[in-house]
């Protein structure tokens, strides 16, 4: 590890208390205040034309989704940030079934939560169709034994699995075969001769033989932590910091956190501070838990994180100062609430909402919750989406000994890692094809609509809220209005799905496949 010299030791624990950035900038995952809502900035543009708002830069290549995950992007002091976990192909002589590989190109999903009764009949049924059940009248056949078979649940996360068997028919690959597979992943042959004697010893049909084989490539997987900085004007690639990393997937899938002149990412194996303005390395630790899709917050003088436990390093150095157990999980992100001269971290972990001493890593609290939503503090009051559905959206209020539960709508998602915000006196949560509007006391439903989004959390600026839909392809602009769901434009981006837009300086920036492209928001475009 890697450490500053004391003068710049001594700047930084300086300008970390507080967090130093310009009203228009987004410094962080979920904004200045982490709860989704820029509350400076410039005014924005009330509606678009046909064609969307005006683009004005797109970025040199940079990779997404299973080669480098969907972290969002943030932007202070005139730069933009982003942290990828860099990935490629090199050639090699080694051959390996990876996850991805089983996943993507060998399409397996794990059935399991079908129960094997309803396993055995859907594979008994895909044995038995006919070679001439094709087309409209395949599908048609599926979807009536999918509404006989399969409750709602079921529905929105095994459906895809029925259908991809049957379209497959007698050539979809048997699960017992995938069994085998699977004990086989990550666990490389020394060559493609030892791979193909492998396949050829597993008693796999002459098609399962070949899909194996043409599946898995004469490379590996490599991986590097990375972190890019462009120039938010002109979209110009002003530094990029790489160090060895793991090849993790999309699991990787953080947001880099911007103060004091440094930018904090997290990688697929460490910690990283890094100098804004040179794009050197300053210090590097690894984490408790690789691949998070969590993103560092910076309090005081400490970096705090969740990845499979909740930890602090000092920001300055890299030193580990404490590390919490108990709070686990590796996709929500921590929060913070200042009380007065105190404050606590608010994190939602994997089984309950919990409060902690950012000086100690003591525990102060816990409440039933939990799941992969980051909580959203305004004042006294947080809200949050738990991954039980009993509780689902609740907003509660905060004392330093306990949180009070204000009210709680159940709610039976298939996703729930959607971070709601906070506007006013109402919070608003955009998840699993529902937008909904709740008052933030009372929890009375202003509004509800069910709208085609999913995982990526609406964000807020000059009154308006801005969100991705329809698979990341659409743009949305509402009014932040608990009278009534205001559509103020769309346009066409194709933006990834999940990152979260970001909003800074009169612009919007958006992950996209093969990039970041950045939008003009302003009132004069």
């Amino acid at each position: 590890m890697s450490t500053l010299r004391p003068f710049f030791s001594v700047v930084l624990s300086l300008s970390l208390a507080p967090l130093l950035f310009a009203a228009s900038d987004w410094p962080q995952w979920r904004g200045p205040d982490r709860n989704g809502v820029l509350s400076g900035g410039p005014s924005l543009a009330e509606t678009w034309g046909s064609d969307g708002p005006a683009k004005l830069w797109e970025s040199e290549p940079i990779p997404s989704d299973d080669d480098g995950g969907h972290g969002s992007v943030v932007v202070a002091d005139g730069r933009a940030y982003l942290s990828v976990v860099w990935h490629r192909d090199e050639p090699s002589e080694t051959r390996t079934i990876t996850d991805l590989i089983l996943r993507v190109r060998l399409n397996h999903q794990n059935p399991a939560a079908l129960g094997k009764e309803l396993i055995d009949k859907i594979e008994a049924t895909r044995e038995s169709l006919p070679p001439t059940l094709r087309g409209a009248k395949l599908d048609e056949f599926t979807e009536k034994f999918i509404d006989e078979n399969l409750d709602k649940k079921k529905k929105e996360i095994l459906g895809g699995f029925v259908r991809s068997r049957f379209k497959k028919g007698k050539l979809a690959i048997p699960l017992p075969d995938y069994e085998k597979l699977v004990k086989r992943v990550e666990k490389p042959f020394a060559s493609q001769l030892e791979f193909e004697t492998w396949v050829k010893s597993q008693g796999f049909a002459d098609h399962v033989q070949q899909a194996v084989l043409e599946a898995v490539p004469a490379s590996k997987r490599v991986a590097e932590d990375t972190v890019v900085c462009l120039d938010a004007k002109s979209g110009k690639t002003l530094w990029i910091t790489k160090a060895p990393g793991e090849p993790k997937g999309r699991n990787c899938s953080s947001t880099p956190c911007v103060t004091g002149g440094f930018v904090f990412a997290i990688g697929s194996t460490h910690l990283y501070a890094v100098n804004t303005e040179t794009g050197k390395l300053v210090w590097s630790q690894p984490l408790p838990a690789k691949a998070p899709g969590s993103s560092p917050m910076v309090i005081e003088d400490k970096v705090i994180i969740q990845a499979g436990k909740l930890a602090a390093y000092d920001a300055a150095t890299g030193k580990p100062l404490w590390e919490q157990p108990k709070i686990t999980g590796t996709n929500a992100s921590p929060a913070f609430w200042k009380n007065g001269s105190n404050g606590l971290i608010i994190a939602n972990s994997r089984s309950e909402l919990a409060a902690v001493d950012p000086t100690t890593g003591e525990i102060r609290w816990t409440t039933p919750g939990g799941g992969d939503s980051t909580p959203a503090v305004k004042a006294e009051n947080v809200t949050v989406l738990s991954s039980k559905e009993s509780i689902g959206f609740a907003s509660y209020r905060l004392s330093a000994t306990g949180a009070e539960l204000l009210w709680n709508h159940p709610t039976d998602a298939r996703r729930s890692q959607s971070s709601p915000l906070i506007f006013e006196d109402h919070a608003y949560l955009f998840e699993d094809g529902e937008h909904r509007c709740v008052h933030l006391l009372t929890g009375k439903i202003m509004w509800t609509q069910k709208i085609p989004s999913s995982i990526t959390s609406p964000v807020l600026a000059d009154g308006k809220i801005f969100s991705v839909i329809n698979n990341g392809n659409t743009l949305l602009m509402m009014k932040a209005d608990p009278q009534g769901r205001v559509e103020l434009a769309k346009a066409n981006i194709r933006a990834l799905w999940i990152p979260c837009p970001t909003v800074a300086e009169g612009k919007i920036f958006v992950r996209a496949r093969e990039g970041v492209r950045c939008y003009d928001l302003s009132s004069t475009q």
